[in-house]
C-alpha cells in the first residue's frame, strides 16, 4: 500500500530520520577519537596505607623563578597542526618562562586540520626559524617527511621536548619511536604513597642533570612510563606500579632519547595550575624552561634570515652599491631584523658584508674559512676554475656566537640578482654545501 506524503505520521517520521542524518553527520565530522583506559586496579582499601595532602606537598615557599643569562634570544616553535590534544591555557606557566628568558613563543598550525601536503612546507619554513620545538599529543600521526625535517633539526642542535599523557588521545610514538623513546599504553599508580588519589605519583629518584637540579620530589597526576634508549632522568620508586606490567622493572616517566637534545614527559598536569605548584614542581618547569631556551642550534645557509637574532651590521665593499645596502635593509626590515651600514665591523654582531670580488680581501677569513678563493677565477672547496663572469657567490660563516653573511659578485647587477635570490628564497637552488651558494647571474 503506498505511503500518503500528506499523512502527518510521514511528515513526522521524514523530519526524525532528516535530524538524525544531520546529527550523525556532525557527529562524524567533529569527532576526534575517544580514550578506553586501562582497567583501573582493584586496591583493598586496608592496602591504602597512606595517602599525602597538597598541604604536606606544598610548593617551596621560597622559589623563585631564575631565568638563566640567554647568550642570543631565539624561538620556540609549538606544534598545533597535528590535531594536538592540548590547550594553550594549560602551558601558559612553562610558556611565561620561555618568554622571561628572552625568546619568542611560535604556534604552527593554528590548530586547524591540516593535510601532509600542507604540513610539510610548513614545518619545513618553521623549523628554519625555531631554535627549540614543543610537541604535546598530536593525533595526527608524523609521517615519514615530517619525521625527517625534524630529525635534520636535532642534528643542528635543536632542542625537541615531546609531552603526552595516557588519558588523552595521541599518536606521539610516531615521532617520538623514530627518537629514541617509546610512550607506553599504560598508566602509573602507588598504592603506598599518594597525593589524595593512587594514580597521583610521587617521584623522588631523579639522575643527575641540570633538567633535575633543585628538586627533592615533584608529582605527576596523569602518569605513564616511558622506554628510551637513552636516558631515564626521573624513575618511579619500588612502590609504583604500571597499569600494564605491574612493577616489573624501573619506569621513567621523564626521559632523554638517543640525542641528550631530546626530552620526551609522560605527564602534563603538572604544568597546569594549580599542579604547578606543589612540591617542586614549579623548579622542574622552570629547568625544563631553561632546556628548551639554551639551545646551541647550528643554522645553515637555507635558514636565512633566522640566523640573525639581534641588530645587523652592513659593511660595503665600495660606495657605488649603497643601492645594494638600501636592498638588504629592506629586505630585513620585511622580517623585522633591524640592520644599519657601518664603516667598521664589529666582532661581536652578526654581520653582512656586501661586495665585489674585488672586494673580497675585507672578507678573506670568512671566506677561507668556508674553502672559497677569489682570485681569476673562483674556486670553492668542491670545484675550481668557475668564470667570474655574471656570477655571485653567497657564503655564511659561524665565528662562536656570531654569524657572518658575505655576499659577492662580478658586477652592481649581479650582487642585485643575489639579494633579490635571498629575498625570494630561490638562493637555496644554488647551495653548494651547508654554507655556500654560487650564482648565475639571470
Amino acid at each position: 500500500m503506498p505511503v500518503s506524503l500528506r499523512n502527518p505520521r510521514t511528515y513526522t517520521v521524514l523530519l526524525f530520520l532528516a535530524v538524525a542524518a544531520v546529527l550523525l553527520g556532525l557527529f562524524l565530522y567533529f569527532y576526534r577519537g575517544g580514550y578506553s583506559p586501562p582497567p583501573s586496579p582493584n586496591v583493598p582499601f586496608e592496602q591504602l596505607t597512606r595517602t599525602t595532602s597538597l598541604n604536606e606537598l606544598a610548593g617551596r615557599a621560597d622559589f623563585v623563578d631564575a631565568p638563566g643569562v640567554q647568550i642570543r634570544p631565539g624561538t620556540l616553535l609549538v606544534d598545533s597542526a597535528h590535531r594536538n590534544a592540548f590547550d594553550p591555557e594549560e602551558i601558559v606557566t612553562l610558556l611565561s618562562r620561555i618568554g622571561s628568558r628572552g625568546y619568542d613563543v611560535e604556534f604552527m598550525g593554528e590548530f586547524a586540520r591540516l593535510d601532509e601536503d600542507e604540513r610539510i612546507p610548513m614545518l619545513e619554513e618553521k623549523l628554519r626559524q625555531a631554535d627549540s620545538f614543543l610537541v604535546i599529543s598530536p593525533r595526527t600521526p608524523y609521517s615519514a617527511a615530517e619525521i625527517a625535517l625534524v630529525q635534520r633539526f636535532i642534528d643542528q642542535g635543536g632542542k625537541v621536548l615531546l609531552i603526552a599523557e595516557p588519558n588523552r588521545p595521541h599518536d606521539i610514538n610516531s615521532l617520538s619511536g623514530h627518537l629514541g623513546l617509546e610512550f607506553q599504553p599504560d598508566y602509573l599508580f602507588n598504592q603506598v604513597e599518594y597525593d589524595l588519589n593512587f594514580q597521583n605519583v610521587i617521584l623522588r629518584d631523579f639522575q643527575p642533570d641540570k633538567l633535575t637540579s633543585g628538586l627533592q620530589e615533584v608529582v605527576f597526576y596523569t602518569v605513564g612510563s616511558i622506554k628510551t634508549s637513552g636516558a631515564g632522568l626521573v624513575s618511579a620508586d619500588e612502590n609504583t606500579e604500571s597499569s600494564l606490567s605491574g612493577n616489573a622493572g624501573t619506569m621513567h616517566p621523564v626521559a632523554t632519547g638517543e640525542h641528550r637534545n631530546v626530552l620526551g614527559i609522560y605527564d602534563m598536569t603538572f604544568l597546569v595550575p594549580p599542579h604547578n605548584s606543589v612540591a617542586d614542581n614549579n623548579q622542574f618547569i622552570s629547568n625544563i624552561a631553561d632546556f628548551l631556551t639554551e639551545s646551541d642550534r647550528e643554522f645553515r645557509l637555507a635558514d636565512f634570515p633566522s640566523f640573525f637574532k639581534e641588530d645587523v651590521h652592513i659593511l660595503l665593499g665600495q660606495p657605488s652599491l649603497i643601492d645594494a645596502v638600501a636592498a638588504t635593509r629592506s629586505l630585513l626590515g620585511t622580517m623585522s631584523i633591524p640592520a644599519e651600514l657601518r664603516d667598521l665591523e664589529d666582532v661581536a654582531t652578526d654581520t653582512i658584508f656586501l661586495g665585489l670580488y674585488q672586494d673580497s680581501a675585507r672578507a678573506l677569513q670568512y671566506l677561507e674559512a668556508s674553502g672559497v678563493r677569489v682570485g681569476d677565477e673562483l674556486s670553492i672547496s668542491s670545484a675550481s676554475g668557475i668564470p667570474l663572469e655574471d656570477t655571485s657567490i653567497i657564503v655564511l660563516n659561524r665565528s662562536q656566537d656570531r654569524y657572518v653573511l658575505v655576499v659577492l659578485a662580478d658586477s652592481s647587477e649581479s650582487l642585485t640578482d643575489a639579494i633579490e635570490r635571498l629575498a625570494s628564497g630561490e638562493f637555496r637552488s644554488g647551495l653548494v654545501d651547508d654554507f655556500v651558494g654560487v650564482y648565475k647571474t639571470e
